[in-house]
């Protein structure tokens, strides 16, 4: 913290600064993870599960002999993709849902993409997972036995760019679902073009000022450090999954539907998860199908896990965008045109998610007041990773052009790119100028010194030592997600039990991933039930996710959970209050309606002074606890979005290439801080992934073969705390949603940014814009025309 924010109104818990509830256990190891709770002296008889990787980017087994893995002492089990298990297993994908909602096999969000086998004998990217899995007495045993089983491949052509995968001529990776590499349309996705309001060309055509730019955003990994682990034990009376999927609901669906079990005999158990950052999100993964089936034919326990290798599983999904703007001379955007072409990688999963829905949102609630909107966008599969969700889904993608065409704009206008901004966008619940977007963008243009500080020739600035020269960025993007977005989630349901003594049991089921979600529900609960002068010591929050025993789970993604459950815990305290009031009818010998509650004491309203303490009256007679089980829909009253931005200053040295960030400010207007400490922790975090994204933060494949190189913590460049910047987190509370706290959620988006306002300031600095992430040293002197 080093400006704290200025709150709305006054609370007495919600948007406080303080530890985590789980600071003290996460700090002293005290907190058990996956692989801490499956391991062989807690399930007795365990066994372990590996499974067959493809060598080649694409091939189709023609013969396997597993005979020698099954000799091998410690193997308990072999099957193959010849086992009926899994030759009679219906097709899928990875993606059934987002995470928001629980769906069945025929409800998936991309039905016309079921393009996964499990186990099948097709392999589409190097490492993908086929024609044979193992259990045995030990990992070791079991890798022992991959390396034992004999495989007659046929070796396909394959293709890794994808323009070159849109060529007539191509290998057609899934014939079964295209008869090119470019993904169907999909009733969910909708047309190619997604979004055409007006008519652009038209526009463009008049256009006293016009633009086009184009950026190409590379392959990313999530670099979760829990890596994907499960354990299923499959009895006669039912299967049991142990796992860290942050889904816990929709995963029970996937298995059930997928195994044909009814969904009382499938029980999930998730507890905490070490970050997972999208990853996640393609939860319905085929390893816990294999290792179910591994358990029911060894009749014992079965542990699947990744290696840190085999962890490099799926990315953002990479894009290449082309945009062009059009605008009157006195700074009026009139036309906006983006196309967009992914690589889906092998499989689809969520591809269409990033390249159609995130992009049409951000038309919805920032280009409300711009006339001519077109996007356009195009899934194409290639024999690499998938690519599937990470943090920020699709924004990361579209912001890197977004940004990039208001920089240009503004130049060629000769206007500064914030006052562009705050004359153009906005969402049409509000009229320009949009209130939040003002205050995030001079907040952060004051923070980081923009008029001081920015060259208003670019590349024409002062030069450092010799040959470094420094400029400032910034680029600006709607938050993600506000509750009129969730409607998808259905129900959110809570549990409040107030034992006679005061303590609090709170039950809002979620897996927490590190975020720091349970901690705002936990404030939530100790405000609305403030009238009892409790504090958030005196809660317990269940952090076990067991779909037998839990309520319905609320997923960590779009980064709702940290209000989403405490606008329904406002509700459920109002239930408590009344219950409690009800109890206290017969003590004060009055109707509830004469009594109140505040500081935990219960008195008649026209006598303050006659009172009793809630514990008093909660002791007598039965001494029940107080139950409130509250179940509502999520407010669906349209209220638009606030706005963030982060801008940064960077020093690069036009002899080496190299680029240092001097400086970032991130600036979020969360609508409602919901836990101070936890939001500008999320805006500090969120720094790493943006600026690996931005500078170092690639994967890297052999052209002629397929495979990938740097697969592991080395060679793919996160940064470190050392290659960190100086860090500005400012929180504001100027946009207000439905709802008691009408937030808006933080963590999905703290990362968005920051490549394209690097990517500004780089060119603010040196003159010369580079729109290829990440930018290495080679792409600067390159660009500077030095090689």
């Amino acid at each position: 913290m080093k400006q704290p924010y200025k709150p709305r109104s006054n609370r007495k818990f919600v948007g406080s600064y303080r530890p985590r509830i789980d600071a003290r256990e996460k700090a002293g190891g005290k907190v058990e993870y996956i692989d801490d709770l499956t391991i062989l002296s807690r399930i007795p008889g365990l066994l372990y599960a590996k499974v067959l990787r493809s060598p080649h980017a694409r091939a189709r087994i023609k013969k396997i002999d597993v005979s020698r893995a099954e000799k091998l002492p410690g193997v308990a089990a072999v099957m193959t993709y010849k086992d009926p298990e899994f030759a009679s297993m219906k097709p899928t994908n990875a993606g059934w849902t987002d995470g928001v909602d629980t769906v069945s096999y025929d409800r998936m969000m991309w039905r016309n993409y079921k393009d996964r086998r499990v186990l099948g004998d097709y392999a589409c990217w190097v490492t993908d997972e086929v024609g044979a899995v193992v259990a045995a007495e030990s990992e070791a045993v079991a890798e022992e036995a991959l390396r034992l089983i004999d495989v007659e491949w046929e070796v396909l052509p394959f293709v890794l760019d994808p323009l070159e995968a849109m060529k007539p001529g191509a290998p057609v990776i899934h014939p079964e679902i295209s008869k090119t590499n470019i993904l169907p349309k999909d009733k969910v996705g909708g047309e190619d073009i997604f979004v055409n309001k007006g008519n652009v060309d038209k526009d463009f055509a008049k256009a006293e000022v016009v633009v086009e730019g184009t950026s190409v955003h590379h392959n990313a990994t999530q670099g979760s450090l829990d890596n994907w682990c499960c354990v299923v034990d499959w009895t006669d009376e039912k299967l049991t999954l142990y796992s860290n999927s942050f889904e816990a609901d929709q995963t029970r669906m996937h298995i059930s539907q997928m195994l044909d079990l009814p969904i009382h005999k499938v029980k999930v158990v998730s507890s905490y998860v070490g970050g997972q950052f999208g990853r996640g999100d393609t939860g319905d993964q085929p390893f816990f199908l294999f290792t179910a089936m591994l358990s029911r034919k060894t009749g014992r326990p079965v542990k699947f896990r990744h290696t840190r290798r085999e962890s490099f599983h799926d990315s953002r999904q990479p894009a290449i965008y082309h945009g062009k703007v059009g605008a009157k001379k006195d700074g009026t955007i009139t036309s906006m045109s983006f196309k967009s072409i992914g690589n889906s990688g092998a499989y689809a999963d969520h591809t269409i998610f990033a390249l159609k829905f995130a992009p049409a949102e951000i038309a919805e609630v920032s280009f409300a007041h711009i006339p001519n909107v077109k996007m356009e966008s195009y899934g194409v599969y290639t024999n690499k990773l998938p690519a599937c969700m990470m943090r920020g889904v699709g924004n990361s993608q579209f912001n890197l052009i977004f940004g990039h065409m208001v920089d240009l704009l503004a130049e060629k206008l000769d206007m500064d790119p914030i006052d562009l901004c705050i004359k153009n966008f906005g969402h049409e619940w509000e009229k320009l100028p949009d209130k939040s977007l003002t205050q995030v963008l001079k907040q952060g243009a004051e923070k980081i010194g923009w008029k001081k500080k920015r060259n208003a020739k670019p590349g024409q600035g002062p030069v450092y030592k010799k040959s470094k020269k420094r400029g400032v960025g910034f680029s600006l993007h709607p938050a993600w997600h506000a509750e009129w977005q969730e409607v998808r989630r259905g129900e959110i349901q809570v549990s409040i039990t107030l034992n006679p003594d005061g303590t609090v049991i709170l039950e809002a089921a979620t897996v927490e991933t590190g975020t720091g979600s349970n901690t705002c529900n936990v404030l939530g609960c100790a405000e609305a039930l403030s009238f009892l002068g409790i504090t958030p010591e005196d809660i317990h929050w269940n952090h076990v996710v067991d779909t037998e025993t839990s309520l319905k789970d609320c997923v960590q993604t779009d980064s709702a959970v940290s209000f989403l459950q405490s606008e329904v815990l406002v509700d459920a305290a109002r239930e408590v209050k009344k219950q409690i009031l009800k109890r206290a009818e017969p003590v004060f010998k009055l109707a509830s309606k004469e009594l109140d509650i505040a500081d935990g004491r219960i008195f008649v309203r026209k006598k303050p002074k006659q009172s009793l303490s809630v514990k008093e009256v909660l002791f007598q007679n039965d001494i029940l606890p107080v139950v409130v089980m509250m179940s509502r829909g999520i407010n669906k009253k349209k209220t638009g979005v606030p706005y963030f931005a982060n801008f940064a200053e960077v020093e690069v040295d036009t002899d080496t290439g190299k680029v240092d960030v001097l400086r970032l400010v991130v600036i979020n207007d969360c609508g409602t801080v919901m836990f101070a400490s936890g939001a500008e922790a999320q805006q500090v975090g969120g720094q790493v992934m943006g600026m690996g994204e931005a500078l170092t933060e690639e994967i890297i494949y052999d052209d002629a073969t397929g495979v990938p190189l740097n697969f592991n913590f080395i060679d793919y460049k996160i940064p470190t705390m050392a290659d960190m910047p100086d860090i500005d987190p400012l929180l504001l509370e100027v946009w207000k949603g439905a709802g008691k706290y009408g937030a808006c959620g933080i963590g999905e988006g703290t990362l968005t940014c920051t490549p394209r306002a690097v990517m500004n300031a780089i060119y603010n600095a040196i003159g010369v814009r580079i729109n290829d992430i990440p930018i290495k040293p080679e792409k600067i002197i390159r660009a500077l025309g030095k090689v």
